[in-house]
């Protein structure tokens, strides 16, 4: 379910590759966020980001990698 206000807790689920299911981001595909810090940095991001690696920004929590995941299924909503 899209929404226009930022859930104030995100509920997550273990990723079979070392990240995190993100269960309260969703696409309009269906698809819900995944966010992880399984890189050689130790560095969270989003999982499934189209930028270069280089260009992808990182951050210094799930909860903010999360968030930054939830803004943008919402712009493609």
């Amino acid at each position: 379910m899209i929404t226009k206000t930022p859930p104030t807790e995100f509920h997550y689920s273990r990723w079979r590759h070392g990240g995190w299911y993100v269960h309260n981001v969703r696409y309009p595909s269906g698809a819900i966020g995944c966010v992880s810090r399984n890189y050689v940095d130790g560095k969270w991001r989003i999982v499934c980001d189209s930028r270069p690696f280089e260009e992808q920004p990182t951050f210094k929590t799930r909860d903010k990698a999360a968030l930054a995941e939830w803004m943008i299924a919402n712009e493609a909503a």
